[in-house]
């Protein structure tokens, strides 16, 4: 993978730091075998709807020429009395071009942009501190 990670599938461009994406290089596969697209889940063993924690998140990534690219970020969370289940709470989406809040649906530029540089310094101090239990998965 390059240096830089392009983010720029149907027109959403969000303030990604570099930092997120060292991250993110780091379960990448490497050469020969590069799948056409992955998806890291990152887990707090410790989660749950009765004690809270921190939100288990999903990355998309497709490889095309020139790197990988970012198809989405979804964050999860517990949602629902008497029965909680896990739902998208936000929803950062390259390929079909939106950002979306449980709390305000779909946002505009300005406001998306906001939400993902404050969900991006967060996931990072939790990576940091070695919160979450990371898994890959390849294919389409």
């Amino acid at each position: 993978m390059k240096d830089e990670m392009a983010v720029c599938q149907s027109g959403l461009h969000l303030p990604v730091s570099r930092v997120l994406v060292q991250i993110l290089k780091a379960y990448l596969p490497e050469p020969p075998f590069i799948p056409s697209a992955v998806t890291l889940n990152f887990r707090d063993p410790q989660y749950s709807a009765e004690t809270g924690g921190f939100h288990p998140v999903e990355i998309r990534l497709t490889h095309q020429t020139g790197g990988w690219y970012f198809d989405y970020i979804t964050d999860f969370s517990y949602s629902g009395h008497p029965w909680p289940e896990l739902e998208k709470e936000i929803d950062f989406c390259w390929s079909q071009g939106y950002i979306w809040y449980a709390m305000g649906g779909d946002l505009d530029e300005e406001e998306g942009e906001a939400l993902f540089e404050l969900w991006q310094r967060n996931f990072i101090q939790y990576c940091r501190m070695k919160i979450y239990t990371v898994t890959l998965h390849t294919g389409n």
